[in-house]
């Protein structure tokens, strides 16, 4: 009888242990990045909600793409800009796509107001939701288990720091300038065979190509690149965290990294285990094509019916 009782207990409990596995209900933060970027954050936090999770989705309250959802709560904190000077970034960068009669310097000009300005408006928009009290008040009350962010803002993970350790970070992200994704997941990637951004080689590099690769990622492009957006977010850092921390220690922070790339589409180079290729993520699911068989043995069957003689013409 004490066996037998035994023997239940045991049952009782891996029936409560499996239903809980299986019925559990996350807590997700999503703090997305603006534009094109939203859309596979925003598929995501989409078919969690509809999961049955409880997704929460931090945006401000003007902005390019974002908005309210039918599976996901939303929280909006106030910008010190209008729906105007979003516009007049965005046409900027149109602007300075557009003009390409112009002379080589007039261009670079062009391309370096234009980041300015897409960079002033993410400074901006950073700046505000970090040092927002209440919106951080708030979210540290909601016990979050995970954090979904973009890395290329590392809004997200400056907050997820400030949560605690003990919160999970997901990245999702095509790439980063001057490649700190990788640095950051402890990545290797050799210039010897991995080409850098903008340097039009493959992967398939002659001597003098190494050579350029290894200048491009050591002393040129990419140092240049990661001093000019990142320099204001380690201040950020230091001010909102209270420690002296970079922002590719904060991003080592990250539990799994979610590309939005595919193996076909890429040079090879090496990925790590957290590293999880999700390319297509954000493509609309469409309905399955029509069967098309019934339509082709119909046709074959006419022409079996059929006596017709071929037409052929006739060389003069």
């Amino acid at each position: 009888c004490a066996i037998g009782w035994l023997i239940c207990k045991v049952v009782f409990y891996s029936f409560s242990v499996n239903y809980r596995i299986f019925t559990f209900k996350g807590n997700l933060l999503v703090v997305p990045m603006d534009g094109s970027h939203w859309i596979g954050v925003k598929a995501i936090a989409q078919e969690m909600g509809r999961r049955g999770h409880r997704v929460t989705v931090v945006m401000p309250e003007i902005s390019m793409q974002m908005g309210p959802g039918k599976h996901y709560n939303t929280v909006t904190f106030p910008v010190p800009y209008d729906q105007a000077y979003v516009d007049s970034v965005m046409a900027k960068n149109t602007e300075a796509l557009e003009k390409s009669a112009e002379s080589f310097m007039q261009q670079v000009q062009s391309k370096m107001s234009q980041f300015q300005a897409i960079m002033d408006a993410i400074h901006i928009t950073a700046e505000t939701l970090l040092f927002n009290d209440s919106i951080i008040t708030h979210l540290a009350q909601q016990n979050f288990d995970a954090v979904l962010t973009d890395p290329m803002v590392p809004t997200g993970s400056l907050i997820a720091r400030k949560l605690g350790e003990f919160i999970h970070i997901f990245m999702i992200c095509v790439g980063i300038p001057c490649s700190l994704d990788l640095k950051a997941a402890g990545c290797p990637s050799p210039p010897s065979y991995v080409p850098r951004f903008a340097s039009g080689l493959t992967d398939r590099m002659t001597f003098m190509e190494r050579v350029f690769n290894s200048l491009v990622s050591i002393a040129l492009f990419e140092p240049l690149l990661c001093r000019l957006i990142y320099r204001h977010f380690d201040h950020l850092a230091h001010q909102f965290l209270g420690e002296k921390v970079s922002i590719a220690e904060v991003l080592s922070d990250s539990d799994i990294w979610l590309m939005r790339i595919d193996f076909t589409l890429e040079f090879p180079r090496p990925l790590m285990p957290n590293m999880v290729q999700v390319g297509g993520i954000n493509c609309k699911v469409k309905n399955r094509l029509p069967d098309v068989r019934p339509v082709y043995f119909r046709f074959q069957l006419l022409l079996k019916n059929t006596k017709a003689t071929p037409i052929v013409k006739q060389e003069d």
